[in-house]
């Protein structure tokens, strides 16, 4: 690794002071460039670091990050850690040893070196390549956008000899689009990350949009009733979201994931797999190791319908009598680590998404929902108002629809009785999940007033 942080002097600091003791440190460049209706608004740079530790002394787990790592930071942080552990809760985790990285980091594509080095007019430029067609196409919708481009690098070292590291790059632009006409308002949004800027083809990031802003030209009325839903990649979360969240070892420690006892066992339609996969090149959340320094790994979830395991970090498969899947995330320097998803890919079926909407007589195309993952869905059920959402008539999307809803269990909608197909294309989804379109043969939709 290059450019030491300073992670092995400060576990040389803690030596004699715990009975074993981890250094993760961290540190990130990031440029963001803002287009505030069409225009240029704001370009900000900003630059972090910081080291975290988490030691254990007389069984007793202790945590303490800081940002400062002047000499003085320095000295507060192991006296931090110190008192961190006279507090703790007991822990039976023990920090990994050195293992081989799984493949050699250049395969993974997870730092370029041209995208690293973009500035400012890069990033205005890549905006307005973006930007400018939709603007041509609806000059009536205002859009905002914004660029960014950060590259970071993280080392951890421990007590038991580990000492691993990588560096990482992510671009990334994100687009809204307003458009309000009397007192109708529609907003839809676009996201797209990647390691490498190159990956990213701006036409490719402004054509969703343009075609769900042409759906949305007209709002038509819409009878509510149980009917096929097609979810894009992005609506179909609203059925993955709660799934992941079972397939967490967070909430299988807990004891609260319905899934816990079911490994073996068919939970959903035998279409359905599901991996999470922390080796895929060219995905932003790909790594040799993880942030605990387990090497990452590609994990089958779901296979064929049938549950087979979950991931895990190393407090959640201690307590579980688990291996650790290399799936212990931090969220950044200053956050413990706990069990997280890499890139969540669910395998593609055979037809293409225009089938499976040629094949629906009258339906609701979902798009996006209103608070999705908020109440307890962890039980797979859920009930959100749609946020963009289209009919569809014989076989075609006929306009925006309003003021419905969906609800349902994901377990049954996803299970063979309900689940239409899955298509033959997989999306990126905000730089975390590759999806395929999703048909559900028979969602309860609910307008005002009841279904």
């Amino acid at each position: 690794m290059s450019k030491d942080l300073g992670a092995a002097a400060l576990l040389e600091r803690l030596r004699g002071k715990t009975d074993e003791a981890e250094v993760f440190g961290a540190s990130s460049d990031a440029l963001e460039v803002r287009f505030t209706a069409g225009q240029v608004k704001t370009a900000v740079a900003r630059e972090s670091s910081g080291l975290a530790v988490r030691a254990k002394k007389g069984g007793r787990l202790g945590f303490a990050g800081s940002r400062d790592t002047s000499a003085a930071g320095l000295d507060r942080l192991v006296l931090h850690t110190e008192h961190s552990i006279d507090v703790g809760d007991a822990s039976e985790v023990r920090f990994p040893g050195q293992a081989p990285a799984p493949v050699e980091p250049d395969r993974l594509g997870s730092h370029d070196e041209a995208t690293a080095a973009l500035g400012v007019a890069d990033l205005v430029a890549y905006g307005r390549e973006v930007i400018d067609p939709l603007r041509a196409r609806f000059p009536g919708v205002v859009f905002d956008v914004v660029v960014r481009r950060g590259a970071g690098r993280v080392e951890l070292v421990n007590s038991a000899g580990a000492r691993v590291g990588h560096r990482r790059t992510v671009f990334s632009v994100g687009v809204e689009a307003n458009r309000t006409q009397d007192q109708d308002v529609l907003m839809d949004y676009t996201s797209v990350a990647a390691p490498a800027r190159a990956a990213i083809d701006p036409a490719a990031v402004a054509a969703p949009l343009l075609q769900r802003l042409a759906w949305a030209e007209r709002t038509v009325p819409f009878q509510p009733g149980r009917m096929p839903v097609l979810f894009t990649p992005p609506g179909s979360l609203v059925l993955w979201g709660p799934l992941l969240e079972a397939l967490s070892g967070k909430t299988v420690m807990l004891g609260t994931s319905p899934l816990r006892e079911k490994v073996g066992q068919r939970v959903l339609d035998p279409r359905v797999h599901l991996t999470d996969d922390g080796l895929l090149p060219g995905a932003v959340g790909s790594a040799p190791f993880d942030d605990e320094g387990v090497p990452r790994r590609t994990t089958p979830l779901i296979e064929a319908g049938a549950l087979r395991g979950f991931v895990h970090d190393l407090e959640t498969a201690q307590a579980t009598g688990q291996a650790p899947t290399g799936n212990g995330e931090r969220g950044g320097v200053m956050g413990r680590p706990g069990p997280g998803f890499s890139t969540v890919v669910v395998r593609e079926g055979a037809a293409p998404w225009a089938d499976l909407l040629k094949g629906v007589r009258r339906g609701l195309l979902v798009q996006s929902v209103i608070g999705m993952g908020q109440g307890n869905t962890l039980p797979g059920t859920f009930s959100n108002p749609v946020d963009v959402a289209y009919a569809i008539e014989d076989g075609a999307v006929v306009g925006r629809v309003k003021d419905v809803s969906i609800a349902g269990n994901v377990y049954d909608l996803l299970g063979p009785a309900h689940l239409g197909g899955l298509s033959r294309e997989v999306e990126t989804v905000y730089g975390a999940y590759r999806l395929p379109w999703l048909l559900v043969n028979d969602v309860n939709v609910v307008g005002k007033g009841g279904a």
